[in-house]
């Protein structure tokens, strides 16, 4: 720890009287005990604003990039604006957070594993796999959040009224993936990622019917990487038959492709199901309404290829 992170973290200690911990919460990397009902939570990723908002709560600290649009208006019209940025989800500002003297910070496994010691010298922290984990298991952390935050009962609500709308997605969605292959990517200035089978989306698409040409990576022969960075020949040996891009830049790394024979004999490309959505809402968000913009995405993609 910083010797200016420890002076932060003991002016914040002399500011507030330690919290009635009440609380024995599972997570990643342990169980945390925590506030019965915290009120200053930090969140240092997207899908833990989604399970905030989900139960009407408003985090005090984001880590939201240093770019407060990132926070869809969907999660603002119900937390507010009033939060403040701690940084990037990738290194949040440890200082900024032990600043605003939180009593519950909730953490990204693959991400901040490596600073959780530190994390939790500033307050209760609790860690779940969003960045590296699927659909199911981030479906299972908003129920793990809720029993931390003390909404247990009004997240269960908020779940079972998304598996409701994600059951009714799958009833309109799975008759007319059967025997296609989708393929879900990434793109910026640099370079193309697919989302595995083993990630947020790739298990989205086969909870809806679509199957993967993807070829697993582990030696269970299971997918091991859930971002798989992805060459113009490689994309060409999975080809699917639609294909599903979400560009972070303007030209993007794909758009180079264009005219490229190798690209142009693409099964999507010869047919026309080349799709391109919102990077930031199916890649960045990972929560319950990530998966019901993508599922209504889906419908709009179907019809399209009808």
């Amino acid at each position: 720890m910083t010797r200016r992170l420890t002076a932060v973290l003991a002016f914040a200690l002399t500011l507030v009287a330690a919290p009635t911990l009440a609380r024995d919460v599972s997570h990643e990397l342990g169980t945390t005990t925590v506030p019965d009902l915290p009120k200053r939570i930090v969140v240092l990723e997207f899908s833990f604003i989604d399970a905030l908002a989900s139960v009407g709560v408003a985090p005090v600290g984001i880590a939201d990039d240093n770019k407060r649009e990132r926070v869809v208006p969907a999660y603002t019209d119900i937390i507010g604006t009033d939060w403040v940025s701690v940084g990037t989800r990738k290194t949040p500002s440890l200082e900024v957070i032990a600043s605003l003297q939180p009593d519950l910070i909730i953490a990204d496994k693959k991400r901040h594993s490596t600073a959780y010691d530190t994390l939790s010298e500033i307050a209760p922290t609790v860690v779940f796999d969003s960045l590296g984990g699927d659909y199911h298991g981030s479906v299972a952390q908003m129920s793990a959040i809720g029993t931390a935050i003390g909404k247990g009962a009004e997240m269960d609500a908020r779940v079972a009224a998304h598996q409701e709308k994600m059951a009714a997605y799958t009833d309109l969605i799975k008759p007319k993936a059967q025997g296609l292959s989708a393929q879900f990517g990434v793109a910026n200035a640099k370079g193309l990622w697919l989302h595995s089978p083993a990630s947020y989306n790739g298990s989205l698409l086969a909870m809806f019917g679509f199957s993967s040409r993807m070829t697993p990576d582990g030696d269970d022969g299971t997918f091991a990487k859930t971002y798989v960075p992805t060459t113009l020949e490689q994309l060409s040996q999975v080809d699917p038959d639609i294909l599903i891009f979400g560009e972070y830049s303007d030209p993007s790394f794909v758009d180079g492709w264009a005219g490229d024979a190798l690209y142009t004999g693409l099964k999507a490309v010869n047919e026309d199901k080349v799709f391109y959505v919102t990077a930031h809402n199916w890649s960045r968000l990972r929560g319950m309404l990530a998966a019901e913009l993508t599922a209504s995405d889906l419908v709009s993609i179907l019809s399209a290829s009808e």
